[in-house]
C-alpha cells in the first residue's frame, strides 16, 4: 500500500471517528503512532510510522496537500489539518437534498462558516470547467469548485464528485419553479408563442412537457432538432426578466445562477450537435468524392480533398473520425457469416503505395486503363520491335507466346502500375463471383478458370498483329527475303558470344559442392512436401495474399449457410474430409513428383465424392481444397 494512501485512509477514518473535518495536527500524529503500535503485526506496511516516526508522518501530509486532499492550517498557537475530501462529502449531501428539494438554494462563499478557509476552493470560469467535464469528466472526492458566473452573480460552489449532468437536472428543476406559478407560466408561455408564429403547436409541446412532465432534459438535450431554438428563447426572456429585477431576493438569485448554467450546458450540446452534423455532412462528400473518377486514392489524396466551398474535409472532422470511418468502410461487408466484400477495398503497387477504391468503380476502372495500357504498351513494343527488324535482329518474343506474355506482364507493370496492381490484387477473383452471383454483366473477361487470363486478352494485344504493325512501318523490301538477307550481310553487327571460363568454373565449383552437400544430409519426405507445396503456393497465390487468405474468401462463395455454428461445422466438416483423404494417399505422394496437376488430381478426386457435389459453387469449392491441402503439406517437416 502506498503511503500517500495509508496516511489518507487513516486521516479519513480519525475525522470520521470525531465528526469533524477539522483535526488537530499534534493529535493526529500521536494517533498514527499509537495506531501503528496496535496494528503493525495486521499491517506490516504500517512499520514507518513506529517509534520517532514524526517526520515521515510530516511528509506524508505534505504529499497530501500538494494533492490538495489536505489543507494544513498553521495558526500562533497550534497546526491544524482540514480534511478537505471530507468537506467535500458536506456538499455531497447538500446536493442530494438540492435534487429532493430544488428550492434549497446553490451554495455559495459566503455560507461557508469562517473557520473554513477559502483557500480550499478552487475557482474556475464557469463556463470554462461546464465546457472540460462535459466532454470529459472523472468524478472524485477531491475537490471543491468555485464557480464563477457573470454579471457579479454569487458564485456557486460544486464538488468534483457531482456529475455534470445532475447539475444540470438541478437547474432545470430550479427553472421548472416559477413557471409552475400560473402568473409566470402564462407570461413566458405567451412570449414563446409570439416569437414563433407558425410553430404554436411545437412551442406549447415544449412548454408543457417540461413545466409537466420532463425529468430528462438534458438527455434531449443530446438529439438534434428545435429543442435547442426553445431552449435559447426561454432562457434568454426569463434571464432578460430577472436580471432586471434590481432588489433581487435568494429565490431569484437562485433562478438567475440556473439559468446561467443551463444557457452553458444547452450551448454546449447545440455547438456539439453541429459539429456532429457537420462531421456526418463532411464525410458523406468524402464519400460521394471517392466515388468520382479517378477513382483510387491515397491517404494523402484523402486528406487533401476539399469541400465545394473550397474548405479542407480534415477541418470538419478529426483524424479519429477519419481513420473510423475507413476501418468501418473496408469491413462494413465483412462481418461473420457475410460473402461480400466491404464497399472500400485496399490494393498496394509495387512502390508500396496503398490506394483505396470502392469495389463497383474496379471493373469501370480496369477496362478503363486496359484501353489506355492498349495504346501505350503497344505502341512501346511496336517501337521497339521496328528497331529490332530495321537492324535485322529477331526476338523471341516475336514469335513464341510465352515470352511474349512476359513482355506484356513486365510492360504493363511499368507503364500501368495501377492496372497491374489490380489486375494482380487478392480480392479480384471474389470480386467477380460476387457479380456472377449477382447475374451482373462483366464488361472484360478477366479469369479463365479461376485464373488471370492472358494479358495479350485483357489488353486486346495479339502478337501477330504488332509483329505485322512492325513490319508494316519499315520499307517494302526488309519483307523480300532475299534482298533483306543481302542487306543484312553487309549492315548487320556480327552478335559475339564470350565466354567467362573463371564464371564457368565458378558456377561448377559450386554446383559441385552443393550437389555433394545434398547427398550428406538427405530431404525428409516431409520437408519435401513442405518445399514442394511452397513453390504451388507461389504459383496459385498472389502477390500480396497468402493461402489462408485465399482459402477464406473462397469458404465465403461455396459456404453459404447462413447460421454461425452451421457454417462453422460444414467448413469443419470439408477440412476434415480433405485431412482423412490426404491421410490415407501420404504414402503415395512424392516431394519431386508433387506439382500443379498432382495437386488438381487430388482436388477433383475430392470434389466428385457424392459429399462433395451436394455442397455447390464447385470452382470455388476446387480452389478451396487445393488451398487447405497446400496448407497441410506446408505444415510438414
Amino acid at each position: 500500500m502506498a503511503k500517500k494512501s495509508i496516511i489518507n485512509i487513516l486521516l479519513k477514518f480519525y475525522a470520521n471517528r470525531l465528526n469533524t473535518y477539522t483535526v488537530d495536527y499534534d493529535e493526529f500524529i500521536s494517533y498514527v503512532k499509537k495506531y501503528a503500535q496496535i496494528h503493525v503485526e495486521e499491517q506490516p506496511d504500517l512499520v514507518m510510522y513506529l517509534g520517532n516516526a514524526d517526520a515521515q508522518i510530516e511528509k506524508d501530509l505534505e504529499e497530501l496537500e500538494a494533492d490538495r486532499k489536505v489543507l494544513i492550517i498553521n495558526n500562533d498557537k497550534k497546526r491544524t489539518i482540514f480534511v478537505i475530501t471530507m468537506y467535500v462529502q458536506k456538499f455531497e449531501k447538500l446536493y442530494q437534498e438540492i435534487v429532493i428539494k430544488p428550492t434549497t438554494p446553490f451554495p455559495t462563499i459566503s455560507d461557508l462558516p469562517k473557520s473554513v478557509p477559502t483557500d480550499i476552493l478552487y475557482k474556475k470560469n464557469a463556463s470554462d470547467y461546464l465546457h472540460g467535464a462535459l466532454k470529459k469528466q472523472e468524478t472524485d472526492d477531491k475537490i471543491l469548485y468555485c464557480l464563477s458566473l457573470p454579471h457579479e452573480i454569487p458564485p456557486i460552489i460544486v464538488p468534483s464528485s457531482l456529475k455534470v449532468s445532475t447539475l444540470g437536472e438541478i437547474c432545470m428543476a430550479k427553472i421548472r419553479l416559477p413557471l409552475q406559478k400560473e402568473e409566470y407560466r402564462g407570461y413566458f408561455a405567451k412570449k414563446l408563442h409570439i416569437s414563433n408564429q407558425g410553430k404554436e403547436l411545437a412551442t406549447k409541446n415544449f412548454f408543457d412537457k417540461f413545466v409537466n412532465f420532463s425529468n430528462d432534459i438534458i438527455d434531449d438535450l443530446k438529439e438534434p432538432g428545435d429543442n435547442f431554438y426553445f431552449w435559447t428563447q426561454l432562457c434568454y426572456f426569463i434571464r432578460q426578466d430577472y436580471e432586471s429585477i434590481k432588489d433581487r431576493t435568494p429565490e431569484d438569485i437562485n433562478v438567475l445562477q440556473a439559468i446561467y448554467i443551463a444557457e452553458i450546458i444547452i450551448s454546449f450540446y447545440k455547438d456539439k450537435i453541429k459539429q456532429e452534423n457537420q462531421k456526418r455532412e463532411a464525410l458523406e462528400y468524402l464519400k460521394k468524392a471517392l466515388q468520382k473518377p479517378p477513382y483510387y486514392f491515397t491517404i494523402n489524396d484523402i486528406t487533401g480533398i476539399v469541400n465545394a466551398k473550397g474548405v479542407p474535409l480534415t477541418k470538419l472532422y478529426t483524424d479519429d473520425d477519419l481513420k473510423a470511418f475507413l476501418e468501418k468502410e473496408t469491413s462494413n461487408n465483412a462481418d461473420e457469416g457475410s460473402s461480400h466484400l466491404p464497399d472500400l477495398l485496399v490494393f498496394k503497387v509495387q512502390s508500396k503505395t496503398l490506394f483505396f477504391i470502392y469495389k463497383d468503380k474496379i471493373l469501370p476502372l480496369i477496362v478503363r486503363l486496359c484501353n489506355e495500357a492498349h495504346d501505350t504498351v503497344g505502341k512501346i513494343i511496336t517501337e521497339n520491335w521496328i528497331e529490332l527488324l530495321r537492324n535485322f535482329t529477331k526476338v523471341p518474343e516475336m514469335y513464341n507466346q510465352a515470352k511474349y506474355e512476359e513482355i506484356l506482364r513486365s510492360k504493363t507493370e511499368k507503364m500501368a502500375p495501377i492496372l497491374y496492381a489490380l489486375l494482380n490484387a487478392n480480392f479480384l477473383l471474389t470480386l467477380t463471383y460476387e457479380l456472377r452471383a449477382k447475374s451482373a454483366e462483366i464488361p472484360l473477361p478477366l479469369f479463365e478458370h479461376d485464373r488471370l487470363a492472358p494479358y495479350s486478352s485483357l489488353l486486346l494485344l495479339k502478337q501477330q498483329d504488332l509483329l505485322a504493325s512492325a513490319k508494316f512501318a519499315l520499307p517494302f523490301w526488309y519483307s523480300i527475303p532475299i534482298v533483306s538477307w543481302l542487306i543484312s550481310l553487309f549492315t548487320k553487327k556480327p552478335e559475339k558470344h564470350k565466354q567467362n571460363p573463371s564464371g564457368t568454373a565458378f558456377q561448377k565449383v559450386n554446383y559441385d559442392q552443393e550437389l555433394a552437400h545434398s547427398i550428406k544430409q538427405p530431404v525428409s519426405k516431409g520437408k519435401a512436401l513442405a518445399q514442394a507445396a511452397q513453390a504451388l503456393e507461389r504459383h496459385f497465390v498472389q502477390e500480396g495474399s497468402t493461402v489462408e487468405r485465399d482459402m477464406d474468401s473462397y469458404a465465403k462463395i461455396w459456404n453459404k449457410m447462413i447460421d454461425k455454428k452451421n457454417r462453422v461445422n460444414l467448413e469443419e466438416d470439408v477440412n476434415a474430409l480433405i485431412r482423412d483423404y490426404i491421410r490415407n494417399v501420404f504414402n503415395t505422394l512424392n516431394g519431386v513428383t508433387f506439382d500443379e496437376n498432382r495437386l488438381e488430381n487430388l482436388a477433383n478426386t475430392l470434389c466428385n465424392t457424392p459429399n462433395m457435389k451436394r455442397i455447390g459453387e464447385p470452382e470455388a469449392l476446387n480452389m478451396y481444397v487445393r488451398m487447405y491441402i497446400l496448407h497441410l503439406l506446408k505444415g510438414l517437416t
